[in-house]
């Protein structure tokens, strides 16, 4: 039997993204079941519909559909554990570089953390006090390509007990807000 530390996600990335999401790693259950936020106590599927991203409440293994909404997901660190606290320097400093050159080949317009400690990493912003929602500058910039706009949201971890479910739901709204604001929503306005 494979041990689910052996195995890894796809990242579903192209070119012109609307917002490629961003977790810490896979989980040991979205490792198991090769679907990312496939643990059923992570509130990432719901805060997409209910954030009004999707159109209804995807399951994991939708995961692919999200390029369809012009979505993209992938990890910053491509290595499985039961839990973030078990990964390395070495695994962040190698995901982060990984993570630069992709960001730079595939310009997504945002990009979406899902949680501070992937944001953390990706940018090396180790102690700097950050806010959650839209962060003031772009990132990950060339000279030809301006970068990415990036929001954080709370991590939708089951086990996050900073913040309610409602305050997570809600950053994902403002990120619907954002993409709305910016002509970048895959979905039509709501009726009014």
């Amino acid at each position: 039997m494979v041990e689910f530390t052996d195995k890894w996600l796809p990242t579903y990335i192209r070119r012109d993204l609307a917002v490629l999401f961003c977790g810490i790693n896979p989980g040991r259950i979205s490792a198991t079941t090769g679907f990312h936020y496939a643990n059923p106590a992570n509130l990432f599927w719901r805060g997409l519909y209910e954030g009004g991203l999707t159109p209804h409440k995807l399951l994991p293994e939708e995961t692919a559909t999200l390029l369809d909404y012009h979505y993209g997901i992938t990890d910053l660190v491509s290595r499985p554990t039961r839990s973030a606290t078990d990964l390395r320097n070495e695994d962040y400093a190698t995901g982060a570089e990984l993570f630069v050159q992709m960001i730079q080949t595939y310009r997504p317009r945002v990009i979406c953390f899902n949680g501070i400690t992937a944001f953390r990493h990706a940018t090396g912003q180790k102690k700097e006090a950050i806010s959650l929602g839209l962060q003031p500058i772009r990132y990950f910039g060339t000279e030809e390509w301006s970068g990415s706009y990036v929001f954080v949201v709370p991590s939708t971890s089951g086990a996050n007990a900073s913040f309610t479910r409602e305050e997570r739901i809600a950053k994902f709204t403002e990120l619907s807000h954002f993409l709305r604001k910016m002509n970048w929503h895959p979905l039509p306005s709501p009726a009014k």
